[in-house]
């Protein structure tokens, strides 16, 4: 019998991340940059703001996906033709994430090259160095941040993306072979398909991680 990935351990992470959050407050002083809602960050932050968000939601789904999949695979399962429905649903969702994740990521590029686009020309119009190297100083450090932010984007898409074509090859398989002997024949494709959902999952949680540290540079300290 395989040892198939708990439900529960997807659900964990989510809890941690205002967490994450606070304890990277801990971090650099330097790279708190505070304002209104009209600073030239904030278009950034709010990419980076919905990107989490979408990140947090992929987990979520993907995570039922898994659950569903389990469910409908388990020895003995019953009522496997609602499962099949509900893991088809399910998969709908897996989809739909992939599609608004790959948009987010983008988002987050586009402003942040208009950022530092925008950063690297103001750079020119100071008067002394003093100055113009704090600002410099502050917008690589931005800048870094914000790198390891689309990287970890980029990573949960290339790992997301073998999770939804294995998930769309059981649902089809799952259309033409809806039985308990069927599907028991799948068990030797298990091992690879839950070690695709492990690095998905360790992926999200990295990216989740960084875009709290990113924002959290953001935020003001409270007093």
């Amino acid at each position: 019998m395989r040892l198939k990935p708990s439900w529960a351990s997807w659900l964990a992470p989510l809890a941690l991340l205002p967490c994450l959050a606070c304890s990277s407050m801990g971090g650099s002083g330097s790279f708190l940059i505070f304002g209104g809602p009209e600073m030239p960050q904030q278009a950034l932050v709010d990419s980076v703001r919905s990107a989490a968000v979408e990140t947090e939601e992929s987990q979520e789904d993907y995570g039922s996906a898994l659950n569903l999949f389990q469910r409908l695979t388990a020895p003995q399962a019953v009522e496997i033709e609602t499962l099949n429905e509900d893991f088809d649903e399910a998969l709908e969702e897996c989809q739909q994430r992939a599609d608004d994740l790959a948009e987010r990521l983008e988002s987050v590029r586009t402003e942040a090259d208009t950022l530092f686009q925008s950063w690297t020309q103001d750079l020119e119009h100071f008067s002394g160095d003093a100055l113009r190297k704090k600002s410099e100083a502050m917008m690589v450090e931005t800048q870094a941040r914000a790198q390891r932010v689309i990287t970890s984007l980029e990573s949960v898409r290339a790992s997301m993306t073998p999770v939804l074509l294995k998930l769309q090859d059981y649902s089809l398989f799952f259309r033409h072979n809806l039985n308990a002997r069927a599907i028991a024949t799948l068990e030797d494709t298990y091992k690879g398909f839950d070690s695709e959902f492990t690095a998905l999952n360790q992926e999200l949680e990295q990216a989740r991680a960084e875009m709290a540290t990113f924002l959290a540079g953001f935020e003001a300290p409270v007093e």
